[in-house]
């Protein structure tokens, strides 16, 4: 089911699958709720899972310039307010796990339990040591930031999206997998979608500190690293001085092939298993 609610940040569009025990999902940047479509239905057997379009994502409206994880958190809390949620499970993928240790530090009392996923990129809890690890991501938007004639800053923006569109469309199987063609459909739509709002979420992302975030988040955690060979060698494995910073943490492992922002829309499955085991088995509709 879909359905939009009214927030701080005009409308969000809500994904949801299933009933009983809330499960909110917050996307990682470049994409929306859509990377969470194969893993919905899987958790909408037990709960009722629910996975936001970020402002300047999906189908929502834009993200305001200047927008911050703490703005992010508070639109959050709009979003459990609108759908009567008084207090769910939380999910934050990538950029999501900020705004997730964000949500339980601001709204300690709206947040059961916590699960933070992303490579070791994604984790590490030094602000200046994890912006150089995704400046790689985050480069792009500050060079066109950089650029002063706003005719040549959007026809660059143009070239970059359709860049994007095209190497999601023509991708290895897309010709003649109607299960890579999906995917890549859904990459396709985030792209032009959100070229906006990435910039400015990947902005937030680099001035938060997420170390001490950490320090502070007040509920059971699960910390999921996705690990890759690439990263093993180039970063090493983050989890474990992690869940040392926050207070009642456990860790697992997702293996997966070498990638950048990986979404774990392929792994499904193991992402599923790993939240269910978590969480358990949903003890009321809150």
């Amino acid at each position: 089911m879909r359905r939009f609610v009214d927030t701080r940040m005009g409308q969000v569009c809500c994904h949801e699958e299933g009933q009983g025990a809330p499960l909110l999902m917050i996307h990682q940047s470049g994409q929306s709720a859509r990377m969470f479509f194969e893993a919905l239905p899987l958790l909408g057997r037990t709960r009722r899972a629910i996975a936001i379009d970020l402002p300047g994502f999906g189908l929502s409206d834009s993200m305001p310039e200047g927008a911050s994880m703490a703005d992010l958190a508070d639109l959050c809390v709009d979003v459990l307010d609108a759908l009567g949620i008084a207090r769910a499970d939380v999910y934050g993928h990538h950029s999501g796990n900020k705004i997730a240790t964000e949500l339980s530090v601001r709204a300690p009392d709206r947040v059961k339990r916590l699960v933070l996923a992303g490579q070791s990129h994604s984790i590490i809890a030094d602000r200046d040591a994890r912006n150089a690890a995704i400046a790689k991501f985050t480069s792009p938007h500050t060079a066109l930031a950089a650029i002063d004639d706003p005719v040549a800053a959007a026809a660059e923006k143009w070239m970059r999206t359709l860049s994007t569109v095209s190497s999601a469309w023509t991708q290895p199987g897309a010709a003649s997998s109607d299960e890579v063609r999906r995917h890549a459909r859904r990459q396709a739509l985030d792209a032009i979608d959100g070229a906006e709002g990435s910039a400015r979420l990947y902005a937030a992302n680099t001035a938060y500190d997420l170390g001490q975030g950490y320090t502070r988040i007040p509920v059971e955690t699960l910390l999921i690293e996705i690990v890759t060979d690439e990263e093993d060698e180039m970063i090493g494995r983050q989890g474990a001085p992690v869940c040392a910073l926050i207070p009642n943490a456990r860790l697992a492992e997702i293996s997966a092939p070498n990638g950048d922002g990986v979404t774990l829309e392929w792994q499904a499955q193991d992402l599923v298993g790993c939240l269910e085991e978590f969480l358990g088995e949903p003890d009321d509709n809150t």
